[in-house]
């Protein structure tokens, strides 16, 4: 049987989302031995196959987990044999993606994989992992400017990567040691040169002059990309160090800032290399300078899953949704519909009881 594919020519950008990793991405793309595509998402569905929790399928994913299981105990070698699939599974996919794309390396970039990070430190221990940090509040900033500006409940859609990436990224780091390729967006927008060479060593290829102008390279494939930032230059731009002090000026999103900075701690943000004081500070004087300002969305609501939102939970996301949409009084009166209409419901149930 043949050695088990270990990842020897891969390379995972693991970043959150809205970290830079598309810029990232699209300049190690620049160079003649590497392949990139938009986000291929590819390993997440085979590590969640034998996952308990956080998948959901039309077959009974819980009935499929006791199935599979129990296959690879009593007629494999064990799990073992599963990683060796999703290994197999990977090899082939990613080596036809390097064919095409002329490369001898290929890079994948999906912020998600924060939720797997630990399953592809195991499955392929021979991949490089180049980890892209960024200012936390420059993230949220970029999240809720960018991607759920129109709708803040649907922020929740980035709650494990805001909440739990840091923390993810920062176990990994630690458990690679010297291996670990750590990267910070501030670094590498102000010296994108130096940088660029020092991960190109990293990964053992040459340094090409010329791969930060990367609006010279093809440009990615695919709906899954940032649309937003990477178009606007043509080359690494400093610009956007200090762009999230616009959250700064809005009540509502200095709340989120403090929010996010208590949820994630001074220990988690200073072994990222960011002051938690400065920014905790900065924070703090808008909040003083805002007083007064209306908090239109809790940072707990916002972060909830929908299933999850019952009550007065779903009330309060309801008068949000209404308030933005048709503005206060609207808001108001359906939610004493809504308030109506549950004690309807409420008052049928105990006379319904009562009656039989």
């Amino acid at each position: 049987m043949t050695m088990p594919y270990l990842g020897e020519n891969l390379v995972f950008i693991i970043s959150q989302p809205r970290a830079g990793s598309t810029l990232l991405q699209r300049i190690l793309g620049s160079h003649t031995d590497i392949a990139i595509s938009s986000e291929p998402w590819l390993m997440l569905h085979p590590v969640y196959g034998l996952r308990e929790q956080g998948i959901k399928t039309d077959y009974s994913h819980d009935w499929a987990i006791r199935g599979v299981t129990e296959f690879l105990d009593n007629y494999t070698d064990g799990l073992e044999v599963y990683d060796d699939g999703i290994r197999a599974f990977a090899q082939t996919i990613y080596f036809n993606a390097m064919a095409k794309g002329n490369g001898r390396w290929f890079v994948d970039k999906t912020p998600r994989y924060l939720m797997i990070l630990d399953d592809l430190l195991r499955l392929f221990p021979q991949a490089k992992f180049i980890f892209l940090l960024r200012n936390p509040l420059s993230v949220l900033s970029s999240i809720v400017n960018s991607q759920v500006s129109h709708d803040l409940y649907t922020l929740e859609r980035f709650r494990e990567e805001l909440l739990d990436g840091p923390a993810a990224m920062l176990s990994a780091i630690n458990k690679l040691g010297d291996e670990a390729v750590v990267v910070r967006y501030e670094n590498f927008v102000q010296e994108p040169e130096k940088q660029a060479a020092r991960l190109c060593d990293a990964i053992g290829i040459d340094y090409q002059p010329g791969m930060i102008e990367y609006s010279e390279s093809e440009p990615v494939k695919g709906f899954m990309q940032d649309r937003t930032g990477i178009n606007q230059h043509d080359r690494p731009s400093s610009s956007r160090i200090d762009a999230w002090q616009q959250m700064l000026t809005d009540m509502q999103q200095i709340h989120f800032a403090q929010s996010y900075l208590r949820e994630l701690g001074r220990t988690v943000i200073e072994e990222m290399g960011y002051s938690f004081d400065e920014l905790n500070d900065a924070v703090r004087a808008a909040a003083e300078r805002n007083r007064g300002g209306k908090v239109a969305l809790p940072w707990r609501l916002a972060l909830l899953h929908p299933q999850d939102a019952k009550g007065l939970d779903q009330i309060m996301i309801t008068r949000y949704r209404r308030t933005r949409d048709r503005g206060p009084l609207y808001a108001n009166l359906m939610v004493v519909k809504s308030l109506y209409k549950g004690m309807m419901r409420g008052f049928e149930f105990m006379f319904g009881r009562a009656k039989k």
